[in-house]
């Protein structure tokens, strides 16, 4: 969390001292009264992918599960804690949808308070038109009742109902295709050229700065019997390829050292982030022919090699 406080928050070393484990979240929809699983690729920006090719977030809509564990949940209570000794400490997955400005507390189903710790089981359905886009789940801790009785030594601490404390981790899934949902603006002038790409001033492009037209966005002349889309209807799509491929490239080149090693690397990336969608493309291109960075010219081939193999792939 990085919300100025001022009382003691979860930090990563208590996190780690009371042994918080957690399974990797499943995931899965139901289509015809039969569940199938979903595949993942990446690590903290995921991308999600049905091996049958059926599902659809929108249509089919998406469930969750996930099981939390914390060894020694009594490194969380007292003075050298985040709540009073008398409080009563809550886990839930917050889960955010950006793209349509909607957000949400997953309780646990079972909470199970054991010799060996405490077990937190969670599942959830996101029915059909509940999401779109993107969605991040957050394990947090919160107080979830406050202690009557508090100790002098614990004055510090925070002991008020329904006050988030921390963050134990955080992924964010990506129901996008990048490619197939690239910027596009069609217009029609004969003083312009076939087509031309236009960026914005980037302030952030791993976190506030968004995979949209208000940031990227690709024009097509209608002016020009070249054209390689009308609408929906693509034309020539092998000069479609050059295009995008080109409009890679360059996003690749505007980028900084820093923030193409975090796209690379998945590190510090929000959803549908510029830097989000570009991970998301090198992942892509690795499943099909990889890219070359030792040069500008081996990138832009090996960046058109994949495009092609991507939207071709999605025409058939």
């Amino acid at each position: 969390m990085n919300e100025l406080s001022f009382f003691p928050t979860l930090t990563d070393k208590l996190v780690e001292d009371c042994g918080y484990r957690q399974s990797e979240y499943s995931f899965f929809y139901t289509y015809q009264e039969q569940d199938f699983i979903l595949e993942q690729k990446g690590k903290n920006v995921i991308k999600i992918t049905d091996p049958l090719e059926i599902w659809k977030v929108e249509e089919e809509g998406l469930t969750i599960e996930k099981e939390v564990r914390i060894d020694y949940p009594n490194l969380l209570y007292g003075e050298q804690g985040i709540v009073p000794q008398d409080a009563e400490l809550g886990i839930c997955i917050m889960w955010t949808n950006r793209m349509l400005t909607q957000t949400g507390f997953i309780l646990p189903e079972t909470d199970i308070s054991l010799p060996t710790g405490r077990v937190c089981t969670f599942c959830y359905c996101f029915e059909p038109g509940e999401l779109k886009g993107d969605l991040e789940l957050s394990v947090v801790f919160y107080v979830k009742k406050q202690a009557e009785n508090v100790k002098q030594e614990e004055a510090h601490l925070i002991n008020e109902t329904g006050v988030l404390l921390g963050e134990a981790e955080v992924i964010t899934l990506n129901f996008n295709s990048g490619y197939m949902e690239f910027p596009i603006e069609e217009c029609y002038s004969k003083d312009q050229p076939l087509w031309w790409v236009e960026f914005s001033e980037w302030e952030d492009p791993r976190d506030i700065d968004l995979f949209a037209k208000e940031n990227i966005c690709v024009y097509l002349n209608t002016a020009y019997d070249a054209c390689p889309m009308n609408g929906e209807n693509v034309k020539n799509i092998d000069l479609l390829v050059q295009i995008i491929s080109t409009t890679y490239f360059l996003i690749f080149q505007r980028l900084s050292e820093e923030d193409l090693h975090a796209t690379k690397h998945d590190i510090g990336l929000s959803a549908n982030s510029i830097c989000s969608i570009m991970h998301q493309f090198i992942l892509d291109c690795n499943a099909k022919h990889g890219l070359q960075w030792e040069s500008p010219e081996k990138l832009l081939k090996s960046i058109q090699i994949n495009v092609a193999a991507i939207l071709k792939d999605g025409e058939d």
